[in-house]
């Protein structure tokens, strides 16, 4: 451990754990869960769409109240106190005694796992020199996608077999290990954000080089069209995992293909640890080539995983299915990529401010609408339709987002 590249900052060995634990109860619990609640509840699919959306909601809502917090709370206060409320929601998840309590605590959820996951990322951008950023960062993606390739195997195994209700509970278990975890670390995570404060003159000369270099770049007007493009495929993305794979999917798997829950969580953890395995080729790919070689064929994919989705009606089918459309999202991070490269100096903090608020506002949109579509029209009617919207988006990206030139 002492010798890899990022022990030397400590601010890493703390948030990244954090992350993989939280990402526990964040997302992936809920999804093999799907189809038991409706049974137990007897909701309809608009309603499990609305249970989905309140969470991407409350995460929309406190994003804005966390960046206020960060200048009035320690970073460490900020931080337990985010885990205590995820911790919280996730235990009333566990005890609800109807549908609209449920709703509820995963809003809380919502809220906590936004406060840490600002938090964290505050403490490791702040914590980490430039020469490790890179490497900080990809750790802190890893670790989230760890935890949630890993929830939905064993949430659908803990729910075949107590019940959905211990899934919960277990992942409260995830939560106050990640509470326990920040805490035995606080005195090298204090020690390691202090040393930043104790260095003003060196960070402000970075900084200055930094927007000196930003400025120069961002000379040239930003290009209009290509940012317009990278916004919509952007929006299709996340619109995709949150209703699709976050929703539509495993409702098709539990009622039209009769899978178990604990099956259902292994055919979303095999299309994870896909995904996991080609975030780093496909970064590299990305870097010595350009981004349109791989958003483009992995859009093109994940239309024809969805126009496909009608006709999966087997368990070999499903799992080709999951694989398919996880395969496409390890181009998640090149619509961030072009937005980074296309709006340079003044314009990048409104451009990616934008981003976030399209990525967040689709996880709030998505469910809810493929939920009532579904439960109105079937699957057909909604697969088609999305897969259409992703290949216009494929073609849009082929032909108009273009690299900066410089």
């Amino acid at each position: 451990m002492r010798t890899h590249p990022l022990a030397a900052y400590p601010a890493a060995w703390t948030i990244c754990p954090m992350r993989f634990l939280l990402a526990f109860a964040q997302g992936g619990v809920l999804s093999p869960l799907l189809p038991l609640l409706r049974e137990t509840y007897e909701v309809g699919y608009g309603e499990l769409g609305l249970l989905i959306s309140m969470f991407g909601l409350s995460r929309v809502t406190m994003d804005v109240i966390a960046a206020y917090l960060l200048s009035r709370i320690p970073l460490f206060g900020l931080l337990w106190q985010g885990i205590v409320i995820t911790g919280v929601g996730s235990l009333l998840c566990a005890l609800a005694p109807g549908f609209y309590w449920l709703v509820g605590a995963r809003v809380l959820v919502g809220l906590g796992i936004s406060i840490t996951t600002l938090a964290g990322l505050t403490a490791i951008i702040e914590s980490t020199p430039l020469t490790a950023q890179g490497r900080a960062n990809n750790l802190l993606e890893f670790s989230a996608i760890g935890g949630s390739a890993l929830s939905p195997t064993l949430s659908g195994l803990i729910a075949s077999l107590l019940h959905w209700r211990a899934a919960f509970g277990f992942a409260t278990v995830f939560v106050v290990a990640a509470l326990a975890w920040v805490i035995f670390t606080r005195e090298a995570l204090e020690e390691d954000t202090r040393k930043l404060t104790r260095k003003p003159g060196l960070d402000g000369h970075a900084t200055a080089n930094r927007e000196a270099a930003s400025g120069r770049l961002g000379a040239r007007p930003p290009q209009t069209t290509a940012i317009v493009i990278a916004y919509v495929a952007t929006f299709m993305l996340s619109f995709t995992w949150s209703g699709f794979l976050s929703t539509a999917l495993p409702l098709y798997g539990g009622e039209v293909v009769g899978v178990p829950a604990a099956t259902l969580g292994m055919i979303f953890t095999a299309g994870l640890l896909v995904d996991l395995a080609l975030l780093l080729p496909v970064g590299w790919v990305s870097d010595r080539l350009d981004y349109r070689v791989v958003l483009t064929p992995a859009m093109l994919l994940m239309a024809v995983a969805l126009a496909w989705l009608p006709q999966a009606q087997s368990l070999g089918g499903l799992l080709l299915l999951s694989i398919g459309i996880h395969t496409s999202f390890a181009a998640w991070g090149m619509p961030s990529a072009a937005l980074a490269q296309l709006s340079r100096g003044a314009h990048l903090r409104r451009t990616m401010g934008v981003y976030r608020f399209l990525v967040d506002g689709a996880v709030v949109v998505a469910p809810w609408l493929i939920g009532t579509l579904v439960g109105r029209y079937g699957y057909a009617i909604p697969s088609w339709s999305t897969a259409g919207l992703v290949l216009v988006t494929a073609i849009l990206v082929a032909r108009g987002l273009r690299p900066a030139r410089g």
